[in-house]
């Protein structure tokens, strides 16, 4: 009979299932997809892309703090606190193949989350997939969201598109989500201290057709982050093409993956 074999023996704690609430100490997928989401979006944002993976895939959404089940933390507005969480949450699933998805704010995090594991000397992600962010040693255009008033604050976000109508028009919602979402706006517009550093890992770039918020030039600055090689793809839609133009963005990811997959398979 014909076994699959399973890679991955570290066990998973309670403390990383916090970051991970899908991740098993064991599996029998090849390569391991951790997900890092955009501003204010959870762990459920990449629920589609977890669903329909095919079976050498794991995809791993990360939960931060401030999102979902756990909106009665206080979200982490400075990137080394955040980075240094995640580096201590993750480290149990890392003894398998691995590439990280950061969306937006999320492409961000997944730049200064791959240094700091290098500095704590744990395996680096076989690819860094960033979406629908400029490069990190671009500035941020304009005044810094996170540090306007209010109702300013609230003005300008709207204009990001990706904000429910039901919580930009309730005053109790916008209550409930405003320092989460100012914590988020902060980790995209504070300036990073290895933003000209260079990764040791290849990066792919995913941009939108019609982002109006990050150019073509913003997404091809991030073959300035890597000295292993970079790609980009472009995706019919705007900003939240993982949303608009779910199908071709999960598509594209899959076939990125697919011949990592395929090393990691033979390399076993």
């Amino acid at each position: 009979m014909n076994t699959v074999p399973v890679r991955g023996t570290t066990a998973v704690t309670a403390g990383t299932r916090r970051w991970l609430p899908h991740a098993n100490g064991a599996t029998s997928c090849d390569l391991r997809l951790i997900c890092l989401p955009y501003a204010g979006g959870g762990a459920s944002v990449f629920a589609p892309l977890r669903r329909h993976a095919p079976d050498w895939l794991d995809v791993l959404p990360v939960q931060l703090p401030g999102r979902e089940n756990r909106m009665a933390e206080a979200a982490i507005a400075a990137m080394p606190t955040l980075v240094d969480a995640l580096t201590e949450a993750l480290a149990p699933v890392l003894d398998q193949p691995y590439a990280l998805l950061g969306y937006s704010v999320g492409a961000r995090v997944a730049f200064c989350l791959t240094q700091a594991l290098a500095r704590a000397g744990l395996p680096p992600p076989r690819l860094v997939m960033v979406a629908a962010h400029r490069a990190p040693d671009l500035p941020a255009r304009g005044p810094a969201l996170h540090t306007l008033p209010s109702a300013e604050f609230w003005d300008r976000l709207a204009r990001y598109e990706g904000t429910p109508a039901a919580i930009l028009d309730n005053p109790e919602f916008r209550a409930l989500f405003e320092a989460p979402l100012r914590a988020d706006f902060a980790l995209a517009e504070t300036p990073l201290d290895g933003a000209g550093q260079r990764l040791p890992c290849p990066v792919a770039a995913f941009a939108g057709s019609r982002d109006a918020l990050v150019s073509p030039a913003d997404i091809a600055g991030w073959a300035r982050a890597t000295s292993a090689g970079f790609d980009c793809t472009t995706i019919a839609g705007g900003h939240f093409f993982l949303r608009d133009a779910a199908e071709e963005f999960r598509a594209a990811v899959y076939d990125r993956l697919a011949p990592l997959a395929r090393r990691a398979r033979h390399a076993a």
